[in-house]
């Protein structure tokens, strides 16, 4: 089927070109594009005579009906009127070539090359080469010239081959009698082959007959080569690459004024590469600067920053018809890909895409930070896919992921593009991101800093222990907290405070998990991150639907006391992350100083309080403890009109036994003697050491008579005593008891120990 062409206006130029492209028989004009038909006409009579009768049938002003018409390829443009311009616009949206007169004078005039027309191609691309006008495609023109090298010369195969800047090799940009799937595997270094000579030589060879082998080195010889023309694209001294000539079955075909013709046609293909690339950087510019600029503007709206990824997004997809856009941001700790924002519509609380680094297109392009640039025509339209790596000073962003059709811009510019989008929100992005980790940083230390406040207020452990809980669950957008002391006595690490909102139940899954994780960070001596818990296949009796866990030991004098640990991200910002950080890491060691710092002046706050209220070798309340816990019962008592008793034992001889030289056998005796009282007692009961050899018991609402309640606490005091490896401590000792009833013998603290002291049992 004939190529059908269009010309669009009746600039003399354009219309100039209908003799010639009539003597092409592979072509056909089958319409002229104007409003004004009768300068049509005359145009045409200018140009040759009844070339006007001839084509009165094919002057139109209807543009839609001409871009509709089967088989149209091209439509040259003769400068038509606006209205017309307009609709052309439209042309390669529908996969039709708009050209200018002389692109198409050379595509399209010519017909079948042969060696007479020589003159007129070399005149013809001289004169494209005037032109700055180069809106076509590159590679078309490329084509063009190398058919004309293969027809004029007589050559059954041809390339052109570029240079890669990359490394410097020779590939194929274009061919004829070549293998497709050979193409995109031939790579030819400097000196390598005939290509490879021309190359490095930087000079055009002629070859007659077979190549020397070892002359060119020849990597692997073609049998089917009988003679060649290889000359280099130079321009400006600079060598783009090699035009090369083959014939496969007559040797010595190609003659020195062939040689001169393709050296001719390689200077011309050369400019005409270097003038394409510098009019398509101009665009490439253009673009990138016009996409950058828009970027920039979105993401400097005051908006949240999802909302203006969002709308990157968008604007990124209108690009293309029907254009869809995704961005996937990476997280580094869980080296996953997840979908942040999109130009379609997305439930931020439903659960996140995720991607990994070895899955799909994405993945590859995640692994090798190379971008996939897809596009092809398919029944007419042009298909476009693209995954862009985002990278911003060394760093893997994420990737923006595009795919639509029928790009306003030529593929390569539309490349170009959304090349300049990614790379402008690749930048924009990183000082986006920064400045939110700042700002979180920012954040927490402002938080940190008035926990540290806070804690200077609080007077008791207890209130120390439930502010470090619900502070660091803030700080660190946690949905649990639990610190775990050591407990002095037992020596087992102890729940001491846990915030969050698990119910009874899921507390025992959770606590038996934060148990495990604290036991490991025990052991270990160090810090615990779990980025995500479901790697952890030692856990899976654990299991919940936490994704997350942060351990911190908590130290004194390099000694494990304790842990705190926080449990479950709160997702408030997606592009924070979903699982503790490093950073997250390091703020709660801060977190834990500072924690540790208040600890250790409440507990010794709390030591020396003890002191004050306490036994010191006993544990057991002293004689001020006594006496609030008195008053606290006088007055509980008078309100309920109840009883209580206050009995006094005094061990005789005792405070001598603790000045001398056995005063540790003294101190284990009022052991034994304490623990024996206490054994004796109610778990309500009060039992104080009031002196060195005193105790005293508050007995509220005795369950007997006071007197009934002596006798077994003297046989207890007599057994500790006689239990002592000194057998004449039993005989030295004596045991003075006294007691009080209130409110019968007294209603004040004062009289109480008054009428308790004096003796009522004397035991020997």
């Amino acid at each position: 089927m004939r190529k059908r062409l269009a010309i669009a206006g009746h600039a003399e130029e354009g219309l100039s070109l209908i003799p010639l492209l009539e003597a092409n028989p592979d072509v056909e004009v089958f319409a002229i594009l104007s409003e004004d038909r009768e300068a049509v006409l005359s145009g045409l009579r200018h140009v040759e005579p009844g070339l006007d009768s001839r084509f009165a049938q094919q002057v139109t002003n209807d543009a839609e009906a001409v871009l509709q018409a089967p088989g149209l390829v091209a439509i040259i443009d003769a400068d038509p009127a606006d209205a017309i311009q307009d609709i052309l616009s439209e042309a390669p949206e529908r996969g039709i070539q708009v050209t200018t007169p002389l692109i198409a004078k050379l595509l399209y005039a010519f017909g079948p090359v042969d060696a007479t027309r020589k003159p007129d191609l070399l005149q013809t691309l001289g004169e494209i080469l005037e032109s700055y006008n180069l809106t076509v495609d590159r590679r078309g023109l490329l084509n063009r010239i190398l058919q004309i090298a293969v027809g004029a010369t007589g050559a059954d195969r041809g390339s052109l081959m570029l240079v890669d800047p990359t490394d410097g090799c020779l590939t194929v940009d274009v061919a004829i009698g070549i293998e497709k799937e050979l193409i995109q595997k031939i790579r030819i270094r400097p000196r390598e082959g005939i290509a490879g000579r021309a190359l490095y030589d930087r000079r055009a060879i002629l070859l007659k007959g077979k190549a020397d082998r070892q002359k060119y080195n020849i990597a692997r010889e073609r049998d089917d080569v009988e003679s060649a023309i290889s000359a280099p694209l130079i321009h400006e001294e600079q060598v783009l690459g090699v035009l090369n000539l083959s014939h496969t079955r007559e040797h010595g075909v190609f003659a020195e004024q062939d040689l001169d013709f393709v050296q001719q046609l390689a200077r011309i293909d050369a400019k005409i590469i270097a003038r394409a690339e510098e009019y398509h950087a101009l665009l490439r510019d253009s673009a990138r600067l016009r996409a950058q600029s828009e970027v920039r503007t979105i993401l400097g709206e005051p908006e949240p920053l999802h909302q203006r990824l969002s709308k990157v997004c968008a604007h990124v997809a209108s690009e293309l018809k029907g254009g869809v856009c995704h961005l996937f941001l990476h997280d580094r700790d869980l080296d996953v890909l997840i979908l942040h924002a999109s130009s379609s519509a997305v439930d931020r609380l439903a659960s996140p895409i995720r991607l990994r680094p070895e899955e799909g297109i994405h993945g590859w392009v995640a692994r090798s930070r190379k971008p996939v640039v897809l596009s092809r025509r398919i029944d007419r339209i042009q298909v476009c896919f693209a995954v862009l790596p985002l990278l911003a000073r060394e760093e893997f962003l994420g990737l923006l992921s595009l795919e639509g059709t029928d790009g306003a811009d030529r593929p390569e510019i539309l490349h170009e593009k959304i090349t300049a989008l990614a790379q402008a929100l690749s930048d924009e992005l990183h000082d986006a991101l920064r400045e939110l980790r700042m700002e979180r940083e920012s954040t927490q230390t402002a938080a940190i800093t008035e926990f540290a406040s806070r804690l200077r207020n609080c007077t008791e452990s207890s209130e120390l222990f439930r502010l470090v809980t619900s502070s660091v669950a803030m700080i660190l957008e946690a949905e649990h907290a639990v610190l775990r002391l050591q407990d002095p006595d037992s020596g087992r690490f102890q729940i001491r405070s846990y915030f969050g909102s698990a119910d009874t139940d899921a507390q025992a899954q959770l606590f038996a998990l934060e148990k495990e994780l604290s036991i490991e960070s025990i052991k270990e001596r160090t810090s615990l991150r779990i980025v995500d818990l479901e790697t952890r296949g030692d856990l899976d009796s654990y299991r919940t639907e936490l994704r997350s866990a942060l351990v911190q030991p908590l130290k004194r004098e390099e000694r494990v006391i304790g842990t705190l640990s926080v449990l479950g991200k709160v997702v408030q910002d997606a592009l924070a992350g979903e699982s503790f950080s490093k950073e997250d890491q390091t703020v709660l060691a801060r977190f834990v100083e500072h924690m540790m710092q208040a600890l250790e002046q409440i507990q010794e706050r709390e030591r020396a309080r003890h002191r004050q209220r306490f036994d010191e070798l006993t544990a057991l309340p002293n004689a001020a403890h006594l006496r609030e816990r008195l008053d606290q019962e006088i007055v509980r008592c008078s309100v309920r009109g109840r009883t209580f008793a206050l009995i006094r034992i005094q061990i005789g001889g005792l405070s001598g036994l603790l000045g001398q030289q056995q005063a540790a056998e003294g101190d284990r005796l009022v052991m034994s003697i304490a623990q024996e009282l206490r054994g004796g007692l109610r778990e309500f009961d009060v039992l104080a050491r009031t002196a060195l050899d005193t105790f005293e018991i508050l007995v509220p609402e005795p369950d007997a008579e006071v007197s009934a309640l002596l006798g077994p606490l003297a046989r207890r005091a007599r057994d500790a005593i006689r239990r002592e490896p000194d057998p004449s401590l039993n005989d030295r000792l004596s045991l003075e008891f006294g007691y009080a009833l209130f409110p019968d013998e007294g209603q004040t603290v004062r009289a109480l120990l008054d009428r308790a002291q004096q003796p009522r049992i004397t035991s020997d």
